[in-house]
């Protein structure tokens, strides 16, 4: 367990939340009864409303209602013009899923296999985009994000049960630390260090976040670089329904995990604010050191300037401690001396001294403005600062205890990371051939240092050492970026382009292993693509003008615009894009660091070229789908090589292409059997998912490899049902082929095929006041694991448990 800080009492913080709970609602019930924020809704939305029911629903209805734009000065004549969907809504409606034009600043897209066209100000058509609510989920034990991630194809999650950060993989990309992938939180990357320390250590927690959007090829015109498309995490906003509202959650499970999870938010006037607290704690599953300990926090505030613009704060605070129980190995015909092996006992451990922390602060300040219904802009400024520090016992090799007297000494390093920059967007809608078409664009400024110290310790468990290495690395980046989607009736072309400037430079003050090196490189790397879209089929269109602001009644002069510009299923569309990406080079591929390494000169970044082909919909209401191929290539791929004098030479070592096949679907059987309409036995949704991939490196020394983390299928299936937001169960199944953990292809980083099943249930009462939660984790233990690193096999989680409760005022 952790000795530097004083671990929570699990009693004290679950009952301290739960009576914290109670005392705050009587207080709110007798304070604020009379000063309620009523929010008028149609007769169907009450109808709608059920014991248990509420809570859920006063969220959507809120931030529906929230930042609603006023409509009553728009200039806009024509009743029948087909607005985008970059300021829209969606109604309540059991009757047409539709997309209702409101002026929200804040997208609730329809359930539907795919974003909206036009999303604020980012163009989706033509591209492979899916997203998923966590809240059509039961609660789950913490960061659960395999089983969250069930209904989306594509995403590979290689686990890590020893600690709390997610490894994201992408049709055969690699999955570690999520470095290939560009992983951002309200548009805005989370990444250590976007370019030159791309790794990703920290991931929101699934109960603040309100949807997980994917956005596939096309994805780099639009955040920058990495060839693994854009995992977007869009997090909750403060409902405007009341002046306050509280959830707190307590979690308890196997191996001593517990988590607490509390939450506040609210509108008073103009002003919204949105907080939580996460903390979570466990000894974990290894023989030892397998414990961690984590507290974060976000404070959100929204000021409603006018009701065409407001500002949005968010200041995050993440701090984080793991153990490292090192990895196992496979017993093969000749095993090195101390080997450890994983057929033997899964929670063994190989390293008791290792640990990791992790400490990020960060400040996210949007403003957001509609000139009018047809022009939108957001700014985002954001910066902030991350430290990365890790001791590691040296003397050990793959899946071996340490030996010998390099065991007698460890490795520190500490990874500070300075960032801060500038997101500018915009979006019009204009007038072309008598349709409605939309560009948007905008420029992007980063900066970045990061100081890195390495340093040798005298023991095993050593805080401190010798300096061995100390360097500075820094980035400048900037971007243009701009894509239009040209609209014709059915028929979208989204021609787009970014141009990134990047200049990177590392500055060593100490390296005791090889002469001082300081290397500065800049790129200039343009990005096209070209997405194409065509609705094959579409519901009828129902519109109707909304009354101008200070009229009475529904009457209106001059109607500005149609509520409703899409209507419900039957939709099926075809969608195909063809895109540019890349990957930029680190700061530890610039500059060599060990005592036989030098780097190439000549070192270039990574380019891929993406094509994405399909169609989706929702033919019928109880029916979604998405089918479609895909192809990419990754050239020039960084790695490392061998050399005659035994040295090892960081280069551009190869190529490497992908092609594959994905298709998911979703039936919700109830409906079906109730003709197409909603049940009022609630929804019972069965799913499914496959992603068939293929995938070689076509060049270089791994030539007619398999790259690491691409296996041949991948399926994802189960049940989910849903009561009124009262009762919710899932039964989610993962199943992945044989893969390799490194791009060898090497016994020792052979994955095998693994089934895992989960079981998930929670129930709400008190009027939906309180609930309760079950779950049971890997139910079948099945004896796998799904991530390989350099100290070895690291095994997932047994068959493990969990329940917990849960109040809501």
């Amino acid at each position: 367990m952790l000795s530097h800080r004083a671990m929570f009492s699990k009693t004290t913080l679950a009952l301290g939340t739960a009576l914290t709970a109670m005392a705050l609602w009587s207080f709110i019930d007798c304070s604020f009864a009379q000063d309620a924020v009523a929010v008028p809704f149609t007769a169907t939305e009450s109808d709608d409303i059920d014991e248990g029911d509420e809570d859920n629903k006063s969220r959507r209805r809120s931030q529906k209602n929230a930042g609603r734009l006023d409509t009553g000065n728009s200039a806009l004549a024509n009743g029948n013009e087909n607005l985008s969907l970059g300021i829209t809504n969606i109604a309540d409606t059991a009757e047409v899923e539709a997309v209702v034009v409101r002026g929200s600043f804040d997208i609730y897209p329809v359930e539907y296999p795919a974003l909206p066209p036009v999303e604020g100000t980012r163009i989706n058509a033509g591209k492979k985009t899916s997203f998923v609510k966590p809240e059509e989920f039961p609660t789950f034990a913490g960061n659960d994000y395999r089983e969250v991630m069930a209904t989306t194809p594509g995403i590979i999650v290689s686990e890590e049960p020893s600690s709390p950060i997610i490894n994201f993989g992408y049709r055969g990309l690699n999955s570690q630390r999520s470095e290939f992938m560009q992983v951002l939180k309200d548009g805005v990357s989370i990444k250590n260090e976007q370019f030159g320390f791309p790794e990703t250590h920290y991931t929101p927690i699934l109960d603040a976040v309100e949807r997980i959007e994917l956005i596939r090829a096309g994805a780099a015109l639009q955040f920058g670089p990495q060839p693994g498309g854009a995992l977007n995490f869009v997090m909750k906003m403060p409902r405007s329904d009341a002046p306050f509202h509280f959830t707190t959650r307590n979690v308890f499970g196997s191996y001593e995990y517990y988590r607490n999870y509390t939450e506040a938010d609210g509108t008073l006037g103009p002003l919204g604010y949105y907080f939580y607290y996460d903390h979570r704690e466990q000894d974990g599953f290894r023989e030892a050191n397998s414990d961690y300990d984590l507290n974060g926090g976000s404070a959100r505030l929204v000021w409603n300037v006018t009701n065409d613009s407001r500002f949005v704060l968010t200041l995050d605070a993440y701090d984080e401690e793991h153990g490292e129980p090192g990895g196992l190995r496979r017993r093969e015909a000749v095993n090195p001396p101390n080997s450890v092996f994983v057929e033997d006992d899964r929670t063994a451990s190989t390293r008791f001294f290792d640990r990791f922390r992790l400490e990020r602060y960060y400040a996210t300040l949007e403003y957001q403005k509609f000139f009018s219904e047809r022009t939108q802009l957001d700014i985002k400024a954001f910066g902030g600062y991350l430290t990365r520090w890790s001791k590691r016992q040296r003397g050990g090799a793959f899946g071996t205890l340490p030996s010998g007297p390099d065991a007698n000494t460890n490795a520190i390093q500490l990874r500070s990371d300075y960032t801060e920059g500038l997101d500018a967007r915009v979006r019009h809608d204009y007038n072309l051939f008598n349709d409605v078409s939309t560009i948007a664009g905008g420029i992007y400024f980063y900066h970045a240092l990061q100081d890195r110290r390495d340093e040798r310790g005298q023991t095993p468990d050593a805080e401190h050492g010798t300096l061995r290495n100390l360097n500075t690395g820094e980035t400048w980046d900037g971007a243009i970026f701009a894509e239009n989607r040209f609209h014709f009736g059915r028929l979208s072309i989204v021609p787009g382009m970014r141009l990134e400037f990047l200049q990177q430079s590392v500055d060593e003050e100490v390296n005791v292993s090889n002469p001082l090196h300081s290397q500065s490189d800049f790129s200039f790397v343009p990005l096209f693509g070209l997405g194409v879209g065509y609705v094959l089929m579409e519901g009828q269109q129902i519109v109707a003008p909304p009354p101008i602001a200070g009229e009475k009644g529904a009457v209106t002069k001059n109607p500005p615009a149609p509520i409703v510009t899409a209507g419900g299923p039957p939709r099926v569309e075809l969608y195909g894009t063809v895109s540019q990406a890349y990957r930029p080079r680190t700061y530890g591929e610039l500059v060599p660091t060990g005592a036989s390494s030098v780097v190439n000169g000549d070192l270039k970044e990574g380019d891929s070229l993406q094509f994405e082909y399909g169609v989706r919909g929702k033919p019928f209401p109880y029916l979604n789908f998405d089918v479609g191929g895909f192809y990419f290539t990754f050239d020039d791929q960084v790695g490392e090589i061998i050399l005659p004098d035994g040295f090892t030479s960081t280069g551009n070592i190869g190529d490497a292409r992908y092609i594959g096949f994905e298709a998911a679907s979703e039936l919700d059987v109830l409906s079906l059997i109730n003709g197409g309409v909603p049940s009022p036995y609630g929804n019972l949704t069965l799913y499914g998912n496959v992603t068939l991939l293929d995938a070689e490196f076509t060049s270089g020394p791994n030539r007619g490899n398999t790259p690491a983390y691409a296996p041949d299928y991948q399926v994802k299936t189960g049940a989910i049902y849903r009561y009124k937001d009262i009762i919710k169960l899932a039964l989610l199944g993962t199943v992945v082929d044989d893969e390799f953990g490194d791009d060898g292809d090497s016994f020792e980083g052979f994955i095998p095929a693994y089934n895992v099943w989960d079981l998930t249930a929670e129930v709400k009462f008190w009027n939906g006041r309180a609930g309760a939660f079950v779950g049971i984790r890997n139910i079948f233990d099945e004896d796998y694991w799904g991530e390989v690193r350099e100290e070895g096999i690291m095994p997932a989680l047994p068959r493990n448990y969990y329940a917990g409760f849960e109040f809501f005022f």
